[in-house]
């Protein structure tokens, strides 16, 4: 009897162990990837901005989202599911000092990752930056910690599983399904888009946003004693968001070189999927009703609130976007930033700091505090709230003056006439930063608090009454592959094979590089640097496009390696660069390159002066020879 009592303190020291480690390094990396983000958002106020060159635009952007999906948000949010799954169901948590090797190894892998990003190791492919030998580390740590989470569902004591560990269990299956499907090599052209886009909205919708309702579920359970969630609502919220979301990847291909089918889909699912989230936020209110001062009173479930309502807008945001008619003006502008930063900076963070939270504080055997609840959930929610509409005016001013220039005949979207569209956004771009300083704030004032409740030696937590609708383990796992499968075959296998297509003239004349290893290390400069981040390769066939040249069909993507079109038009459209008069030489990209504002003053590109004289002579032949 004395072994076992040994064993259970050792098991439940461990996992106190873990769970303490969880909570700083999540923390660490949450004040990084913020502080990465405005980085980048400093550079568009003042581009002129001086720094080396690992802090370029085309470097810290996707090294700050990567530090924040994959560092902050997944070590968090696996890091509450070994401390609440126990808990949920009955059993402690599967080899716990094993879990903690898998915590070193996940955060190891998002540091690697980053840090390769700002060394110039860019892979290309949004959400698909890392490289390879990443990738695989990645992979083996999402997977092992699926398998330990499993094995302690099926250790425990309760035959059936609670509604929050569908979602913390489910959703750590989606992220080693999601992710493996973006580590597949070798796709290129618009399959390599289709499996960015993919990846990209998987990762979101079935891995952040489904671990993240279920930190929001488990927290309220706990401290809402008695507090009764609708058994119908539950299950719906659950499997209609799963069944929508990842069916909504195609919106970010709106109006672009895929068929008409693949963007239609998204509009359909787009819909469904803000009643699914409406569902999930009614069974809140539900069983909030006539205790919201126990919201008051609670910081982490202040968080949890405020996170279900930026994860309505988030979704509400994107489906709007979605629709063509909208698409067509603001797709490629700032709008879609704003739908990342309401899901990634508002609801997700949320969740992540809501549940850590309340775990380190119960582990102590202490509160939060409502001082540090607020000090820490006031700057985040209301830097937050003014990143995000910064980004929705700058969407919206900036595509309506493409749209208006268009119409007018007073300039293209191109050369000195994007800079008519570019300058207004100054002061909106500036009130951005400011909303990103604010969530730094709190993302500092979090890690401090984290780390004086690290201090000293963790209680053991007890376990709590479940109150959720309830479902066998195996049922669940089923029903998260089936899911999984469907999504993948629709919106990323058979469009992959649609949009694939024989090179087309333009293909093989511009973009067709087996003899011309200069243009060919352009390419890969291109790719290294992030260009495609502010620049896209394609031409819509809408009216903001009028001028911009012929308009981009499947087969001119044939031979790029990994997908070039691009999300977001900071810089002009570079697709037919070449072709326009005064700017399409390589003399001319080779010194713009080197001093972006001394012919175009209102340019916020940075300076690539750091570059070889080999590889900026290489990135302006490849750049003048898009025709």
């Amino acid at each position: 009897m004395a072994s076992e009592d040994s064993t259970a303190s050792e098991r439940s020291g461990a996992s106190a162990l873990v769970v303490r480690a969880v909570h700083l390094i999540a923390a660490l990396f949450f004040l990084a990837g913020v502080a990465l983000l405005a980085h980048t958002a400093a550079r568009l106020v003042w581009p002129g901005l001086s720094g080396s060159d690992m802090l370029s635009y085309g470097r810290a952007f996707p090294a700050a989202m990567g530090a924040l999906l994959f560092g902050w948000l997944t070590v968090a949010f696996l890091g509450y599911a070994f401390d609440a799954v126990p808990r949920l169901v009955g059993a402690p948590l599967a080899f716990p000092l094993i879990a903690l090797g898998v915590v070193a190894l996940v955060a190891a892998g998002a540091a690697a990752g980053v840090g390769l990003i700002l060394l110039g190791h860019n892979a290309g492919g949004r959400w698909l930056e890392f490289p390879l030998v990443v990738d695989g580390a990645l992979v083996a740590g999402y997977a092992a910690a699926a398998g330990l989470l499993v094995l302690t569902a099926r250790r425990g004591a309760h035959s059936r599983l609670p509604l929050p560990a569908w979602y913390l269990i489910g959703g750590s299956v989606w992220l080693v399904l999601g992710y493996g499907v973006g580590a597949i090599p070798g796709l290129g052209g618009l399959p390599a888009e289709l499996q960015s886009t993919f990846t990209g909205t998987a990762l979101f919708g079935l891995w952040a946003a489904c671990a993240g309702l279920g930190v929001a579920y488990s927290v309220a359970g706990r401290i809402l004693a008695g507090a009764t969630f609708n058994e119908r609502l539950g299950r719906i919220g659950f499997w209609s968001m799963s069944l929508t979301w990842a069916w909504t990847a195609g919106r970010l291909l709106q109006n672009g070189p895929t068929n008409d089918w693949i963007e239609t889909v998204p509009v359909v699912f787009g819909a469904g999927l803000v009643v699914a989230v409406l569902a999930v936020a009614a069974d809140f209110a539900s069983a909030l009703r006539g205790r919201w001062s126990e919201v008051k009173a609670s910081p982490p479930l202040q968080m949890v609130v405020a996170g279900i309502g930026f994860l309505a807008l988030a979704v509400t945001a994107a489906f709007i976007a979605s629709l063509r008619s909208v698409a067509s003006v603001v797709g490629f502008t700032a709008w879609e930033s704003g739908v990342e930063a309401a899901a990634l900076l508002g609801a997700f963070t949320l969740f992540a700091v809501g549940g850590i939270a309340h775990a380190a504080s119960t582990r102590r055997g202490g509160a939060w505090g409502t001082w540090w609840g607020r000090a820490v959930t006031w700057p985040i929610v209301i830097g937050a709230v003014i990143a995000v509409v910064s980004r929705f005016a700058a969407g919206l001013q900036q595509g309506l003056s493409w749209l208006a220039g268009v119409q007018t005949g007073a300039f293209e979207n191109a050369n000195e006439g994007f800079g008519e569209s570019l300058e207004p956004l100054r002061g909106l771009d500036f009130v951005y930063l400011l909303g990103l300083g604010l969530v730094a704030l709190g993302a500092l004032g979090f890690l401090v608090r984290v780390f004086t409740l690290s201090i000293g030696r963790a209680g053991a937590v007890a376990p709590a009454e479940t109150g959720f609708v309830v479902h066998p383990l195996a049922g669940v796992l089923r029903g998260v592959v089936v899911v999984f499968g469907l999504a993948a075959v629709g919106t990323f296998a058979f469009p992959a094979i649609d949009s694939h297509a024989p090179a087309s003239v333009l293909a093989d004349a511009t973009r067709d590089f087996a003899t011309d290893p200069v243009a060919e290390l352009g390419r890969e400069v291109y790719v290294r640097e992030g260009c495609w981040y502010c620049h896209t390769q394609q031409v819509r066939q809408v009216r903001t496009d009028v001028g911009l040249g012929p308009v981009s069909q499947p087969g001119d993507y044939a031979h790029d390696p990994v997908g070039l079109a691009g999300a977001r038009r900071i810089g002009p459209d570079l697709t037919h660069q070449g072709s326009r008069e005064d700017t399409g030489s390589a003399a001319w990209v080779r010194l713009h390159l080197s001093d972006p504002r001394a012919d175009h003053p209102w340019s916020v590109m940075p300076s690539f002066a750091y570059l070889s004289e080999e590889e900026l002579t290489a990135l302006s032949v490849y750049v003048s020879g898009l025709e």
